[in-house]
């Protein structure tokens, strides 16, 4: 009797093993495309915001000589994506940026328009992402320039360096746009 539990407990768990899992046929069409994951976050996601009024707020009186806050954004837009590109012994395309526009409001009542890239890596020594999941240093930057308020032209004049929009007729498979 023994034996013939333990042939049929057997056999029971061969057959498992040996057709395994089973699906629908109608699921595997149900499936959403894989997507690549981006290493920036969103142009509206609260700390690339937060870094863009730091540095802003920390700039606003040593450049301009006053004191100028950002009070909110609205309006945050993606205006350019590229994908890190990791190819070759050489990569033809390291660092991932990701190119947004909003509208701040500053506290001289003024509503100005805000060009800010968020890259990555590259963070305190571009270390962020081989420090862990927990590390307290970002794999990320974020750095604005608020419209009219670059005196210096430090992104160009205009904010030119942080915006991207498309050219036209340009159509590089690795220009990603909104």
């Amino acid at each position: 009797m023994r034996r013939l539990l333990t042939a049929l407990l057997a056999a029971s768990l061969a057959s498992l093993v040996l057709t395994g899992p089973t699906t629908a046929a109608d699921m595997q069409r149900l499936q959403a495309p894989a997507v690549a994951s981006a290493n920036v976050p969103a142009c509206d996601d609260a700390d690339v915001l937060a870094e863009v009024e730091d540095q802003f707020e920390y700039g606003a009186p040593r450049m301009l000589e006053t004191k100028l806050e950002i009070l909110e954004f609205s309006g945050m837009i993606e205006t350019g994506y590229f994908p890190q590109k990791l190819d070759a012994p050489l990569p033809s395309s390291p660092i991932e940026r990701r190119y947004c526009q909003a509208t701040a409001l500053i506290t001289d009542g003024k509503q100005r328009t805000v060009y800010y890239v968020i890259e990555h890596p590259m963070g305190f020594a571009a270390a962020g992402g081989h420090l862990g999941r927990f590390s307290p240093v970002k794999s990320w930057r974020a750095e604005g320039c608020v419209l009219g308020l670059d005196d210096w032209h430090v992104y160009g004049a205009d904010c030119q360096s942080l915006r991207r929009f498309p050219a036209a007729g340009r159509t590089t498979p690795d220009y990603v746009t909104k």
